[in-house]
């Protein structure tokens, strides 16, 4: 029994242990999205730049189930290539709808960077449809792009065992049994201000970047913002805020072409900066004072 709690309670198991329940939430969540949205597979990863700046290479879309009755030119749609069934599905706008005397649909689409009328798989039909995109994540999908790469898959998982290694030499078992005035002394450490230090440093870097960062698959709120504007116009374009969404909506040939709901990195980053600062600075200063006048 002795031995049982010496591996329970050791750093290594319990980090382990972690890990194994995040790794089980996750696929539940996964399950749940997947009933809620009627598809089975929700999720994709953007590996081309034919929609971009509207969708960019390495953004993570979500898909939600629609018939072809419910599809609506404008909306932007997965669907399986005509051509190469085993190959990606295509992710594109709808610029035309046909529907035959029995009532067969067929959906012509086109990439929104290159804009020149229909693209080269259609009208294909509309047997082929998985769904409409309802969400968009910029970026989360270039963990997932690189292990498809011969040249960079190696370095992705040597630094992910890298970074695997390194959470479980950090983590740190929580002794409840520790008073506040025994750890006092090491919140206002030279260590303690530097790590506080550091870590608003790196958040603040995140969020200028999320907000203006331009890479080869990254493109901040304000750049993408920026492309639209220059290719139709800054009085044509209409940027759209919501609580921990955007979206970025075009004029286009005297209509409106709809963009994606889009997750903002900049509002989430901002949230997890200013509870950190709540967590680890201004809370442990109201105890420390408090304590003080005891």
């Amino acid at each position: 029994m002795s031995t049982l709690k010496k591996i329970y309670h050791s750093r290594i198991f319990r980090a382990i242990l972690e890990v194994a329940l995040s790794f089980a939430l996750a696929f539940v969540l996964l399950m749940s999205l997947r009933a809620a949205l009627g598809v089975e597979n929700c999720i994709f990863v953007v590996s081309s730049g034919s929609m971009s700046p509207t969708i960019n290479v390495g953004d993570l879309i979500i898909v939600q189930a629609v018939t072809p009755a419910q599809v609506n030119i404008g909306d932007i749609v997965v669907f399986r290539d005509p051509h190469a069934r085993l190959e990606a599905p295509i992710v594109h706008r709808v610029v035309d709808i046909i529907v035959d005397k029995k009532g067969n649909y067929k959906i012509a689409t086109s990439g929104d960077a290159i804009n020149t009328g229909w693209d080269q798989f259609s009208p294909w039909n509309a047997s082929l449809l998985i769904g409409r995109v309802i969400l968009r994540i910029p970026y989360l999908g270039n963990l997932y792009l690189p292990l498809f790469s011969k040249s960079r898959a190696i370095v992705t998982v040597f630094v992910a065992i890298i970074l695997i290694i390194t959470l479980l030499l950090l983590y740190k078992d929580k002794d409840k049994k520790d008073s506040w005035a025994s750890r006092k002394n090491i919140y206002w450490s030279g260590k303690y201000v530097a790590y506080i230090f550091t870590i608003n440093l790196l958040l603040i870097f995140l969020l200028l970047f999320s907000l203006w960062g331009r890479g080869v698959n990254f493109l901040g709120m304000y750049e993408e913002y920026r492309l639209n504007a220059d290719k139709y116009g800054y009085e044509n374009v209409f940027l759209t805020m919501n609580f921990m969404t955007y979206k970025i909506d075009c004029l286009v040939h005297g209509s409106i072409r709809q963009g994606v709901l889009t997750f903002s990195w900049a509002q989430f980053i901002l949230l997890i900066l200013l509870l950190f600062n709540v967590i680890k600075v201004l809370i442990p200063i109201v105890r420390f004072h408090l304590l003080k006048n005891e």
